[in-house]
C-alpha cells in the first residue's frame, strides 16, 4: 500500500501540479476580489465625488437607461452597488456560444451609463483584470469544461493532501510526539535533499487543514447537485424551486398589473427588516428573486437570504438561512469558507498565503522527482561494461579495464554485487 501511494503521490502531483499552481495563485488574489475591482475601476465601484439626488425607483431607472444604450441587452441579475452612490451592476445571461457574461454599470442617480465589459473575455486591461482572474480560477478560461476540470482538480488536491498525511506519518519506534516534531520542522543545515524533502514535507503538515478545507469546498462548489444529494442523505434540507417552475397558487391568477422591480424589493424586505438586498434576478419566466443580506450571516457580501415574489409583488417563497435546516447551513457556508470571507480577516490573510503553497509543493516535488531521475541515470552510466569478444572467438569475455580484479578476500559485511 505505501508503495501503490507513494507511486500515486507523486505522478498524480506532477501531471495536475501545474492546474493546481494556477488555482492556488489565483485563489490568493481572488481573496480580495472586490477591493481589487474598486481600486482598478473607482469610477465604477466608488460614489462619485459630486453627488445627484437619489432617484425614487433606482431600479427601475436603472433598467431604462440599459435599455436606451443597449436595447438588446437580456437582464438577468441587477446588483445593488456595495458603496452608497456607487453604480448599479446589471449582468446579462451568459453567451451560449462563447460562455462570456455582459456586464453593465450605470449611475441612476446622475441618469449615467458608465460602460460595460464581458466577463470572461480574456483581455489584458484594468477593466478585464478581476473577471479574468475569476474566470481563470473558475474556470480556466473554458467554460463548463474548464469548470469540471477544476472542480476534478480540487477533488485531486484533496487526495494528494491525504495520501502525503499517510507518507509523512512518523513510523519511528521511539516517542510518537518526538517523532511528529521531527516531521514538522526543516532542517536548514545540511544535504539539499534532504532540506527540500523536509520542506515538502513540513509545509504539507502544517497546511492541511486548510488544503482540505479549500479543496473539498472549492470541489462542492462545481459539483453542487451531487453535494446536496449527499449532504441530504444525512442531514435533513430544505430545497428551493427553480424560478422559471415557481407559479402563483391558481387561486390567486387575477392580480394588479406589475409593481416594478423597485416595489418587489421593497416587500422583500418587509419580510425582513433587518436585511438590505443585493440582487434581484430577473428570469425570463416565472418567479423573481430578490437576494438579501442578513446581519449574521456568513456570506458577508451578497448574503443568503432569498424571497421569492410573482410579477404582481406576491411572497411566492422565502428562505432564511439563519433558521435554516442543518444541511442547508452546511451547504450556504461552502463559498463564504472556500471565500474566507466567513472566517475574518485572518483567515482572508492565512488563505492568501495558501494559495502559494500548491506552486511550492509542484517545485520541490519536481525537483527531487528530477533529482532522483539522474541520480539513477548516473548509476546506469555508472556500471562497469563487459567488453564483447570479437565474431567467431571462442574467448570468453574480459572484464571493463576501469573495473578492479575481485578481491580474494572479501571484507567483513561486504555483500556480493
Amino acid at each position: 500500500m505505501r508503495k501503490l501511494l507513494t507511486w500515486l503521490h507523486r505522478w498524480v502531483g506532477l501531471l495536475a501540479g501545474l492546474v493546481l499552481a494556477l488555482l492556488g495563485l489565483t485563489g490568493s488574489l481572488m481573496v480580495w476580489q472586490a477591493s481589487l475591482d474598486a481600486a482598478l475601476n473607482p469610477a465604477w465601484f466608488r460614489a462619485p465625488a459630486s453627488a445627484c439626488t437619489a432617484s425614487a425607483t433606482p431600479v427601475a431607472r436603472t433598467l431604462t437607461l440599459l435599455a436606451e444604450h443597449a436595447p438588446r441587452a437580456r437582464v438577468q441579475t441587477v446588483i445593488a452597488p456595495r458603496e452608497l452612490g456607487a453604480a448599479y451592476q446589471v449582468w446579462e445571461a451568459r453567451d451560449a456560444a462563447s460562455g462570456w457574461r455582459t456586464e453593465h454599470f450605470i449611475d441612476p442617480d446622475c441618469g449615467r451609463y458608465l460602460g460595460a465589459r464581458e466577463r470572461g473575455a480574456v483581455r489584458l486591461d484594468a477593466v478585464h483584470a478581476v473577471p479574468l482572474l475569476y474566470e481563470l480560477h473558475s474556470r480556466l478560461l473554458g467554460g463548463e469544461t474548464g469548470h469540471v476540470v477544476a472542480g476534478i482538480a480540487a477533488l485531486l488536491f484533496a487526495g494528494l493532501t491525504l495520501t502525503g498525511l499517510w507518507l509523512s506519518w512518523p513510523r519511528a519506534t521511539g516517542p510518537r510526539l518526538k517523532a511528529w516534531a521531527q516531521a514538522l520542522k526543516v532542517r536548514w543545515q545540511g544535504p539539499p535533499a534532504r532540506r527540500w524533502y523536509e520542506l515538502h514535507r513540513a509545509a504539507g503538515l502544517w497546511l492541511l487543514p486548510v488544503a482540505l478545507v479549500l479543496s473539498l469546498t472549492g470541489a462542492a462548489l462545481v459539483f453542487p447537485n451531487p453535494t446536496r444529494d449527499g449532504v441530504a442523505a444525512v442531514l435533513p434540507l430544505q430545497r428551493l424551486v427553480k424560478l422559471a417552475a415557481l407559479r402563483a397558487p391558481e387561486a390567486t391568477q387575477i392580480a394588479p398589473a406589475n409593481p416594478g422591480p423597485d416595489a418587489w424589493i421593497a416587500a422583500a424586505q418587509r419580510e425582513f427588516p433587518a436585511a438590505r438586498w443585493s440582487r434581484l434576478t430577473l428570469p425570463t419566466k416565472g418567479a423573481v428573486e430578490v437576494r438579501l443580506l442578513q446581519p449574521g450571516e456568513l456570506r458577508a457580501t451578497t448574503g443568503y437570504t432569498r424571497v421569492r415574489l410573482d410579477r404582481q409583488g406576491r411572497v411566492l417563497e422565502r428562505y432564511d438561512p439563519l433558521a435554516a435546516p442543518a444541511g442547508n447551513q452546511l451547504v450556504d457556508s461552502l463559498f463564504p469558507l472556500h471565500s474566507g470571507e466567513a472566517l475574518g480577516l485572518a483567515a482572508r490573510l492565512l488563505w492568501t498565503a495558501f494559495g502559494l503553497l500548491p506552486a511550492a509543493l509542484l517545485a520541490t516535488g519536481a525537483w527531487l522527482w528530477w533529482r532522483r531521475q539522474r541520480g539513477r541515470a548516473a548509476q546506469v552510466r555508472a556500471r562497469p561494461v563487459a567488453v564483447q569478444p570479437a565474431t567467431g572467438s571462442t574467448e570468453t569475455p574480459t572484464r571493463n579495464v576501469a573495473t578492479p580484479p575481485p578481491r580474494s578476500t572479501p571484507r567483513s559485511g561486504a555483500t556480493s554485487p
